[in-house]
């Protein structure tokens, strides 16, 4: 009993890298408040982005796939790009503002307005759990 209790302890430092990797996970979710970090964590994350597209607003929201994948939406003059990282599994997608067809207001559990579906010719994507559809 004393041999597996050790083995399991959690040292400091290993308590250290859990918290680092859950922060790094959580940044994402949580709204940046300045515009410029905004700005360059955008530039960061979707590199393959020109240098000079703009960010014009990001929304914390969750992506839609085999589940709920929750992340923020940044959105800039030309693209519409979602970022998850969550306990290490990253998502990311880039959606450019030409190729789409219709964007819509959408409800989950047929009452709650809180999502938006966004349509191009070869797939749909559907983000919901909004705090603010609307604004969106």
């Amino acid at each position: 009993k004393q041999w597996y209790q050790r083995r399991v302890a959690i040292t400091p430092g290993d308590k250290k890298k859990k918290n680092k990797k859950i922060k790094r996970a959580m940044k994402h979710m949580l709204p940046n408040t300045n515009p410029k970090s905004r700005e360059h964590d955008f530039h960061k994350l979707f590199k393959s982005l020109p240098e000079g597209e703009t960010l014009i607003q990001d929304f914390s929201c969750a992506l839609l796939r085999d589940i709920l994948v929750q992340g923020r939406l940044y959105v800039s003059q030309n693209w519409f790009c979602f970022y998850a990282n969550i306990l290490g599994w990253e998502t990311l997608l880039t959606i450019e503002v030409c190729k789409i067809t219709s964007i819509k207001k959408e409800k989950t559990a047929l009452v709650i307005n809180n999502a938006i579906s966004i349509s191009t010719n070869e797939e749909k994507y559907f983000f919901s759990s909004f705090m603010s559809r609307d604004s969106a």
